[in-house]
């Protein structure tokens, strides 16, 4: 096999080959370790081959070797945007903030305004208002641990193809704004925190509900492995009015204390019992005095006392 051309890394090569149309290959590749940089050149030199053998399009080096300069003046250097590698959440909430910017049209026109003919050709999808380049056609579509949003997030600045001064401001946005909900989250989200699998599912069920608040991520394959970090962050990333945000997520925390509770007495037998107002009263200190609520004090009663009997008997 001739060697017609030779990237110096992944991010390389996968750049290449998306502003080129070939996406299939670029995201085999994307989330390959260095390693496998001897392996990714083989295989595009094998698709250079094919090209030249099957449709003698000579062009096709020129072309590579152009994105090859464009790459390699724009690329962003990693270490620029290493504070968001160092915190599982701060890496995603980096992937999250530029795939909704990216999906903005604003950011959608700048990538397209540099991609080459045949992306044009063939990766542009046309709705009612406009053009976008869709979220499925990103080299790493669905990232499913926080080390690969952080390269997701870089692949995404490499594509946009921003000039130092545009580069360094967004990633100061992303950087501010993340340490501004950081704390925030912990407050607002406190009740979310010891959610499982099955709550987890519940909540993003919620948020597809909502008309506004995904404006669109809900089409999104987005992995489960990372969803109870993404809830949170995609609210704050939500577009709308904060009295408006704030109302939802007091509702939400409702709904869903209300939907722990219905799962935990489902298989609890309902008594309805009068007791005196002095015993009521007593109850309720008991509740206070365990932290416990109404049900679960009575039940540990009923349980303390039927096992002191059968130690006595």
């Amino acid at each position: 096999m001739n060697r017609h051309v030779e990237v110096r890394s992944i991010r390389e090569g996968v750049y290449i080959l998306w502003y080129l149309g070939y996406t299939d290959l670029a995201s085999l590749y994307a989330s390959g370790s260095e390693r496998e940089l001897l392996r990714f050149n083989g295989a595009i030199n094998r698709l250079i081959e094919q090209i030249l053998t099957e449709n003698d399009k000579s062009e096709i080096i020129r072309n590579f070797l152009e994105n090859q300069g464009m790459y390699r003046k724009y690329c962003v250097d990693e270490t620029i945007a290493s504070w968001f590698s160092h915190d599982e959440k701060s890496s995603v909430f980096f992937w999250l903030y530029l795939l909704k910017k990216f999906r903005d049209q604003q950011l959608g026109d700048e990538i397209l305004s540099l991609a080459g003919n045949s992306y044009h050709d063939k990766k542009i999808v046309c709705d009612k208002n406009n053009s976008k380049i869709t979220v499925n056609e990103l080299p790493i579509r669905t990232p499913d641990n926080p080390k690969k949003c952080f390269m997701a997030g870089l692949y995404i600045l490499d594509l946009l193809s921003f000039s130092p001064d545009k580069l360094q401001r967004t990633l100061d946005e992303i950087k501010i704004d993340y340490s501004h909900i950081r704390d925030l989250r912990r407050k607002d989200f406190a009740w979310f925190t010891d959610a499982g699998p099955e709550d987890v599912k519940w909540v993003w069920k919620q948020f597809n509900g909502h008309p506004n608040l995904l404006n669109n991520i809900n089409k999104w394959d987005l992995s489960e492995s990372l969803l109870s970090q993404t809830i949170p962050l995609l609210y704050y990333l939500w577009d709308g009015r904060e009295d408006t945000k704030a109302l939802y997520l007091n509702t939400l925390r409702k709904r869903y204390a209300n939907m722990k509770h219905r799962k935990k007495v489902a298989d609890k037998a309902p008594v309805n019992i009068r007791i005196s107002p002095g015993a009521k009263n007593t109850l309720v200190k008991l509740e206070k005095r365990f932290n416990r609520n109404r049900a679960d004090v009575i039940e540990y009663l009923i349980e303390k006392t039927w096992a002191e009997l059968n130690q006595k008997n």
